[in-house]
C-alpha cells in the first residue's frame, strides 16, 4: 500500500491504519534520535513520542512534500527540544548533586554509551550534529538538508564546510580511525 493511501485513511478517521507506517520509519527514526541525542533509552523514547506526534499533526502534512523528510523534520525539532533540556538540567544538576555520589552500574553504562557515540560529534553544536547526520546516516544531499532545516542551500554548504574544516582540526584526536570515512567528508 502506497503511504498517501495510509494517510488518507488516518486523515478518515482508520487510526489503525498508522500502524504501517510505524512499522516502515520506527526504526529509522531511532537511528536519528540516537545519533542527535546519544542516548539509547532517550531515543527509544523520542522515537514514541515523535510517532505520536506525526500521528497527532497528518492533518498538517502535504502530499506533495516527502513523508519521510516531514518526520524527520518532526524528530529534529523534538530531540534539539530534548537536548536544550539536557543542557539546561546539566547546568542545574551540579548545583544539587552530592560530591560523595557514587554512580550506580546502569548510569555509569549510559554514561559511557553517551560518551563512545558522542566521541565523534565532540565539540559540534546541536545544528552542527544535525547536519553531519542528516548528511552521513540519512544520506540527504546538502540541498535536501537545507529544505529540511528551512535554509538556504549555500547556507547549509558553507555550514557543512566549516564543519568539515572543525572535524579535520581534531584529527589529532581520532588518531588510528578514519574519521573522514566515517563521516564522508
Amino acid at each position: 500500500m502506497k503511504i498517501e493511501e495510509v494517510i488518507r485513511q488516518v486523515k478518515q478517521g482508520d487510526c489503525n491504519a498508522f500502524e504501517p507506517i510505524i512499522h516502515a520509519y520506527q526504526q529509522r527514526l531511532f537511528a536519528y534520535c540516537l545519533y542527535l541525542l546519544g542516548n539509547r533509552q532517550e531515543a527509544e523514547d523520542a522515537v514514541q513520542e515523535v510517532l505520536i506526534k506525526a500521528y497527532q499533526s497528518l492533518h498538517l502534512y502535504h502530499i506533495d512534500q516527502s513523508f519521510l523528510a516531514w518526520l524527520y523534520k518532526i524528530a529534529g525539532n523534538h530531540c534539539l527540544t530534548l537536548l536544550n533540556r539536557r543542557k539546561k538540567w546539566n547546568s542545574l544538576l551540579p548545583k544539587f548533586w552530592r560530591q560523595s555520589h557514587e554512580p550506580s552500574a546502569e548510569e555509569a553504562v549510559s554514561k559511557r554509551l553517551e560518551n563512545d557515540l558522542d566521541d565523534l560529534l565532540r565539540g559540534l553544536t546541536a545544528e552542527e550534529r544535525q547536519i553531519i547526520i542528516l548528511h552521513t546516516i540519512v544520506g540527504y544531499t546538502l540541498d535536501e538538508i537545507a529544505e529540511h532545516l528551512e535554509l538556504k542551500a549555500g547556507t547549509v554548504r558553507k555550514r557543512f564546510e566549516r564543519i568539515r574544516k572543525k572535524l579535520r582540526s581534531t584529527s589529532t584526536d581520532w588518531e588510528g580511525t578514519n574519521y573522514e570515512q566515517t563521516i564522508r567528508v
